[in-house]
């Protein structure tokens, strides 16, 4: 296959799973106050434990400015805390309350409840195979990243 098809099969099967995604955990997350992006951010603290603003923009893959306007936002709904790091005052740590973790404690269940029995229609090997995919994709990505990039530095 070449790689304008490629490129354009992937952007359309993209775009529709993240349009699917969001679509069906909106559905719920809506119902709790917090955006879908928002929602994102306060995964990635639990997963971080204590996040720098850049840290959590790089994971995002979002600007950090972007990134700190969010927590402002959730520090206001009391999700999270910011504090400046008292070595580098330019540092600013987030990092999730209690009220934040039982927030996303609390839209899991909510996920679990409606979605699990519908997932339970599909076999484990379903899902291995969804995942095992990706991850050939993700490495298929990247070789051509890399490929790009070495041709980019030669010129």
């Amino acid at each position: 296959m070449d790689i304008i098809t490629f490129s354009h099969h992937i952007w359309d099967l993209m775009r529709s799973i993240a349009h699917g995604i969001d679509n069906t955990l909106r559905v719920i997350v809506d119902g709790f106050g917090v955006t879908m992006v928002q929602m994102r951010v306060l995964v990635e603290l639990r997963h971080c434990q204590m996040c720098t603003i850049g840290d959590l923009a790089e994971a995002m893959r979002s600007a950090p400015g972007n990134a700190s306007a969010m927590c402002k936002t959730l520090e206001k709904k009391g999700l999270v805390t910011r504090t400046r790091n008292p070595d580098d005052e330019r540092i600013v740590l987030v990092t999730l309350t209690d009220q934040g973790r039982g927030l996303l404690q609390e839209i899991e269940k909510e996920l679990t409840a409606k979605y699990d029995p519908l997932l339970a229609e599909y076999s484990s090997e379903d899902f291995e195979q969804i995942l095992l995919g990706m991850g050939k994709l993700k490495e298929v990505i990247t070789s051509l990243h890399h490929a790009f990039n070495a041709n980019q530095r030669r010129r």
